[in-house]
């Protein structure tokens, strides 16, 4: 038996390196720890902002409400432009790392922000560094995975997106009141910081390795005679204008401004009636808002169970329970934990809206017989970001003029009024005249 000399033993271990490097594995972890890292700053602040905009800054709820909506605003701005970037130059890497950087130096200004222009200018940044940390994430995927195996691969790297966001508001919230006005936003400047080192080891895919044929599951290079030339089905060639012209993908994004407008509406308005109903600290409301997290584990099942029953019927019953459970969470109990029930309640009725929209929206343009899958999916984050933007501001404005109650109650009414548009109701219309 021989041993390995000390040149071989490092050739291995760089062989080992290298490999870890450009492994399909590695990739789908370091997106997964940037998925994490982006919701985990997001969820942090939640809890701390608006104490920052009233009590430090003498600000009211209208500027804490445009300081969430900010987030949403660059992540709007950014979407389309790094992935233009990415797309033209063949590089995922430096957009991706330019991104975190951007991400650490945004968090850290927070814990040294002294006026409200100086958080809306951070806020604007991370909402930046999110564009960057979907698009191109999500892009690295789609680079080293085939497409057999690459919604299990994006379902399993979401879930590292709901954990950092039902992790967030509770770190943030204990840090805050035990740590200080700066400790939540250096721990999550220092997590970034991890990340940012992770994406400058990972190395550049092969942008060309995956390439798979939808037809036969096969990579283009592996197709041989026995593969057919001509398709039966051809594709026609859509635009946006054209998508949204078709009533079943306008109403899907519809439904995803306004759910999406509610849920994060609540974001900004629910710590500070927590705070002046029930004196609750940072950390207590932190660990409040996991409860409406908590639900959105249950995507996977209500996926599922959407495919079963009918997309558009469990999407209106999102919007539907939505719309029960927001005037519930105004409800004024006798101990702050009893609103834990109808939170968890309002959270469950986020992803029973959201799930089955996007295979909602990719089925109508595979029916529409075109290659649009990227502008469908672009308009989904589009409307998501437009909901996340308006959501706040207007909560912000109803807080200053009303309170938290007339706010629920406005974002009730709305979700009542809207749940409609989910339904086929040619299909309704065709059934009664079967029927009837």
């Amino acid at each position: 038996m021989t041993e390995n000399t000390p040149q071989q033993d490092e050739h291995v271990v760089m062989s080992a390196w290298t490999r870890a490097r450009h492994s399909s594995v590695g990739v789908a972890m370091v997106v997964a720890l940037t998925l994490f890292t982006d919701m985990l700053v997001y969820g942090v602040v939640i809890p701390c902002l608006p104490i920052i905009v009233i009590e430090r800054l003498k600000g009211d709820s209208s500027m804490v409400g445009f300081l969430f909506g900010c987030y949403a605003f660059g992540l709007l701005i950014a979407t389309p432009i790094f992935a233009i970037l990415s797309d033209r130059y063949q590089n995922r890497r430096y957009p991706m790392i330019g991104g975190m950087f951007g991400l650490v130096v945004s968090t850290v200004s927070f814990a040294y922000a002294d006026t409200y222009a100086l958080l809306v200018i951070a806020r604007v940044a991370q909402g930046v560094a999110g564009g960057a940390s979907w698009t191109i994430g999500l892009g690295l995927l789609a680079d080293v995975f085939p497409t057999n195996r690459l919604g299990v691969v994006m379902g399993t790297v979401m879930t590292a997106h709901t954990v950092g966001f039902a992790l967030g508001p509770a770190i943030g919230g204990i840090l805050f009141e035990y740590g200080g006005f700066a400790a939540p936003f250096l721990f999550c400047a220092g997590f970034a910081a991890v990340n940012f080192l992770a994406i400058v080891w990972l190395a550049e895919p092969d942008h060309n390795r995956n390439h798979h044929s939808p037809e036969t599951g096969k990579p283009l290079d592996e197709e041989d005679e026995s593969t057919p030339l001509l398709k039966d089905k051809k594709q026609t060639r859509l635009t946006m204008i054209d998508l949204l012209k078709n009533y079943r993908i306008l109403s899907c994004v519809l439904c995803v401004i306004v759910s999406a407008s509610v849920f994060a509406g609540i974001e900004p308005a629910l710590p500070l009636y927590l705070q002046k109903t029930y004196q609750a600290s940072t950390s207590t409301i932190g660990v409040i808002f996991v409860a409406m997290v908590i639900p959105a584990f249950f995507a996977p099942l209500i996926g599922h169970l959407s495919d079963k029953i009918g997309r558009e019927m469990i999407c209106a019953t999102g919007m539907i329970l939505m719309a029960v459970a927001s005037p519930l969470v105004a409800i004024e109990f006798s101990s702050i934990y009893w609103i834990i029930p109808p939170l968890m309640l309002f959270g469950l009725s986020s992803p029973v809206t959201l799930t089955p929209v996007l295979p909602e929206m990719g089925e109508t343009v595979n029916e529409m017989g075109g290659a649009a899958y990227a502008q469908v999916y672009a308009l989904y984050n589009m409307a998501y970001s437009i909901g996340m933007f308006i959501g706040p501001v207007a909560a912000g404005m109803i807080m200053s003029a009303s309170g938290f109650g007339t706010l629920m109650l406005t974002f009730s009414a709305t979700l009542f009024i809207c749940s409609p548009i989910m339904m086929n109701w040619v299909g309704v219309y065709r059934w009664c005249r079967s029927h009837f």
